[in-house]
């Protein structure tokens, strides 16, 4: 259980930094780099907000699964 959930800690850690990298590395290589008008999306903000939830509930479930089993086989 420790290490799937050190597994996804590790993955969310690399695609972080992955991103981020790409990121910079994209901004800086730029000639004309000019600052990005941001416009407001309601689906992107829900959508970010899922994918914490989402993991994070991918990591209970089963933790939860596990300890109600430890109690009940008493």
């Amino acid at each position: 259980m420790r290490l799937v959930v050190m597994g996804m800690c590790a993955l969310v850690a690399v695609g972080v930094f992955a991103a981020m990298f790409v990121s910079i590395w994209s901004t800086r290589r730029a000639t004309a780099a000019a600052p990005t008008a941001f416009r407001q999306s309601v689906a992107m903000e829900l959508v970010w907000a899922a994918i914490p939830c989402l993991m994070i509930l991918a990591a209970a479930v089963p933790a939860v699964i596990a300890i109600v089993s430890a109690h009940t086989s008493d």
